[in-house]
């Protein structure tokens, strides 16, 4: 019997010391098929630094991993061979892209979404594009169909060997415009939209909590359904049997929810169970995201100081490191 999990994979690779200084642990989470029992190996560095990448694992035991940091490049490693390394395969042509969901459908590998540049000049924007690759061809194909959704900041399972199930994510409007907005504005006008952006109600950024399920066989969409909760972002899902488990993620850019929601796969629907919630660890008091008590016009200020910072060094604001409340 096989169970499906959300795992990690870390790598430090052969960084620069300034930049191993910043970041001593590279993690890339995907879904991988293991033993029931589970297991645990360490496995050699990946040839590049990767976070915000994805992948995802075959039925013949062959770990793909790419895309995030790395850019274009994909690598892949054999679980059976007795030296495993890493080998690269064909570039990914879609362009860079983070927050991509893949999976293996048909023997292929199929990647959903994801937030990039089309161009250097571009802002961000979300993907709801479909590529798949044949590892018996080392070839890439971008996939007749697009998703009813943008997808970035989504979740999706393997339900069988030719469906997917996908949910969560940013709306893709209400991103892509922020981004433009950001790009178009002046100096003066810049703290506005941030302002604007990050203080809307969660429910006002209209996150996804339609399911979708993907059918690679027939390459169609099938509306599944809606989360009996709030739509997510970030979230983490895990298939054990037809057992799904959908775990926590953001309402909103920096309010996480520790909502677990947990569903029942059966004759192609969804029967969803009672929410519970993830407990903090023991005598741990600290969480991620802001108490729901911490004012609005507050935690935007402080992301305006942040998003300041990080513009003038040209780069992404890293939420996460501005999420720690003590309770």
């Amino acid at each position: 019997m096989m169970k499906l999990y959300s795992n990690c994979i870390s790598s430090h690779g052969d960084a620069d010391e300034k930049f191993k200084k910043m970041m001593t642990l590279m993690a890339l989470c995907l879904s991988v098929a293991i033993t029931t029992s589970g297991y645990a190996t360490t496995l050699p560095d990946i040839p590049e630094p990767l976070k915000n990448g994805t992948g995802a694992i075959d039925n013949n035991g062959v770990i793909y991993v790419g895309l995030g940091t790395a850019g274009t490049s994909w690598y892949k490693i054999d679980l059976k061979k007795q030296h495993k390394d890493w080998e690269r395969i064909k570039s990914f042509p879609g362009g860079a892209r983070e927050q991509s969901v893949s999976v293996f459908l048909n023997d292929e590998l199929y990647v959903f979404g994801g937030v990039g540049k089309k161009n250097s000049e571009s802002p961000l924007q979300v993907y709801s594009d479909v590529y798949k690759y044949s590892p018996v061809k080392n070839t890439w194909q971008k996939v007749d169909t697009i998703s009813p959704v943008g997808l970035t900041g989504h979740t999706g399972v393997k339900l069988n060997e030719t469906m997917v199930l996908i949910t969560g994510g940013v709306n893709e409007h209400i991103f892509d415009k922020y981004f433009i907005d950001i790009a178009a504005a002046d100096e003066s006008e810049k703290n506005k939209v941030i302002y604007n952006y990050f203080n809307k109600p969660a429910k006002d950024y209209f996150f996804n909590k339609i399911v979708f399920i993907y059918n690679a066989k027939e390459n169609t969409w099938k509306n599944a359904g809606e989360l009996p909760g709030a739509g997510t972002a970030g979230s983490s899902s895990a298939m054990e049997n037809n057992s799904l488990t959908l775990i926590n993620g953001e309402l909103k850019p920096g309010l996480r929810t520790d909502v677990i929601y947990r569903a029942i796969w059966d004759n192609d629907k969804l029967t969803w169970l009672k929410n519970s919630q993830l407990p903090p660890s023991p005598g741990n008091n600290i969480r991620k995201g802001w108490p729901e008590h911490f004012l609005d016009t507050a935690r935007v200020f402080c992301l305006l100081v942040a998003a300041r910072i990080f513009r003038e060094q040209n780069k992404t604001i890293p939420m996460e490191n501005f999420m720690l409340t003590k309770e």
